[in-house]
């Protein structure tokens, strides 16, 4: 019998709800000088705007995992996706035509905001799982890869259609339409999806080939798992390479909350490009940023099968991406040429999609029963950046009433990431707490980090 590939019909299920997730999570970005301009808000007003949803999607990390494991993809994301979708159409009645303050609609946008956070917070943990059920191992690279390319195609198609909207009725209708995408497609997930077990478009022979190559059903994942040592934890968390892997993550993504929050704002404000244009203007690195994840990727895969060590071949991509993130400082010495503006924050933010193997490192240091424990501290310390950098560019735009700042504050920051795989991160091998040492295995807490020189 031939198997069937209903894993694929899943994968793009997965790749819709990731674009449909970040046009909500950057909607506000692409309205954002409109509702400063309504409501009259300050740099550092909008600046917490932008990381509110930030600040309540990390905190709703842990929970959520837990009720993953205990509802299930199906009905948690389907209820997920609802729910944004839901809060993110109210955004748009927070307008002067349903509330007599600007105040009361400022804390209405403040609430939705949150709300989503919240409810977004199963996102990646159910593509996650979703994808450890349905796929073999030698195909959960890829298909990890290609749902994570739908955030920046979406951000590239989307964002400009979102910006003709805001232009022709209103930033109000970007928040309707996009709610009403977002609903419509729940329903159809909690209509459609079922795990492997359940679905009835998969045959024995696609189930034979999931479970012989580790997913649903599993000798892999039928073992007990060893569950949480704490004292191994502690240990972890005292390394320097789980440090440099904090920092890093939280470098790597300051320049991502960037592009999805204050991007827009600095095309129009800082470029002084209609809000038409900046839509346009926006899909170059967004672009690049889809191709430089592919290409970091696909590099360090290469290395690997072509003999190098795992240090070098996870090294080599995030240290060269983050310096070259470095390069968007550039953008302050070209503000009066937008289309060499944006082809430098397009280098900018492919280095920084290239750079993006923070979770890989993650997998290939940590022990396999303490990544979903490690992993949860590596989220919270990517996600503080979404709190912290946009309220920083707030502020400094309030007191300096430019982007130059602003823009060198990303580039040391990135700089910060580089110097953090430099110095902290050593060589890259599963770390070994003692207790669970076995003889004659070396401890990593004394590598240097000259593997990669070495290499080179």
């Amino acid at each position: 019998m031939k198997p069937t590939r209903t894993r694929l019909s899943v994968l793009a299920m997965l790749f819709v709800v990731t674009a449909i997730n970040y046009m909500d999570r950057a909607n506000l970005s692409v309205a954002g000088s409109h509702i400063q301009g309504e409501f009259f808000l300050s740099a550092t007003q909008l600046g917490l705007l932008f990381s509110m949803f930030t600040w309540f999607y990390a905190m709703s990390q842990i929970p959520v995992g837990y009720l993953l494991d205990r509802i299930g993809s199906r009905w948690l994301y389907g209820s997920a996706i609802v729910l944004w979708s839901f809060f993110t159409l109210l955004m748009g009645l927070a307008s002067h035509h349903f509330f007599t303050t600007a105040t009361a609609s400022f804390m209405m946008l403040l609430v939705c905001r949150a709300l989503i956070g919240v409810a977004e917070a199963p996102s990646f943990p159910s593509n996650t799982k979703i994808i450890a059920t349905w796929f073999p191992d030698h195909e959960r690279a890829r298909a990890t890869a290609t749902y994570s390319s739908a955030q920046y195609i979406g951000l590239a198609l989307l964002t400009p259609a979102l910006s003709f909207i805001v232009s022709q009725w209103g930033w109000e209708m970007s928040f309707y339409i996009s709610g009403l995408i977002g609903i419509v497609f729940g329903v159809y997930w909690l209509i459609a999806y079922r795990d492997p077990q359940h679905s009835s478009r998969v045959n024995s022979a696609e189930l034979a080939v999931i479970r012989q190559g580790g997913g649903y059903g599993s000798s892999n994942q039928q073992n007990q798992n060893p569950g949480v040592n704490w004292p191994s934890v502690r240990y972890i968390l005292r390394q320097r390479i789980t440090w440099g892997l904090f920092i890093a993550q939280f470098a790597a993504s300051s320049t991502l909350y960037f592009f999805l929050t204050w991007f827009i704002v600095y095309l129009e404000k800082g470029l002084h490009l209609s809000i038409d244009k900046a839509g346009i203007g926006a899909m170059f690195p967004y672009l690049m940023a889809m191709a430089g994840v592919l290409c970091g990727g696909t590099l360090s895969d290469m290395l690997l099968k072509r003999g190098h060590s795992r240090t070098f071949a996870r090294k080599l991509p995030v240290m060269t991406g983050m310096l070259l993130t470095c390069s968007i400082a550039l953008v302050n010495f070209f503000q009066d040429s937008p289309v060499i503006a944006i082809a430098i924050l397009s280098i900018a933010f492919f280095a920084n999609a290239f750079s993006n193997l923070g979770w890989v490192v993650c997998s290939d240091v940590i022990p396999r029963h303490l990544i979903g424990t490690i992993g949860g501290f590596l989220n919270i310390f990517g996600n503080l950046s979404g709190i912290v950098s946009p309220i920083i560019i707030g502020v400094i735009l309030q007191r300096t009433q430019n982007f130059q700042y602003a823009m060198w504050y990303i580039a040391a920051v990135a700089l910060c990431g580089f110097l953090a795989y430099l110095l902290l991160v050593g060589k890259i091998e599963v770390l070994t707490p003692p207790s669970e040492e076995q003889p004659g295995n070396a401890n990593s807490r004394f590598d240097t980090p000259t593997d990669l020189q070495r290499e080179a």
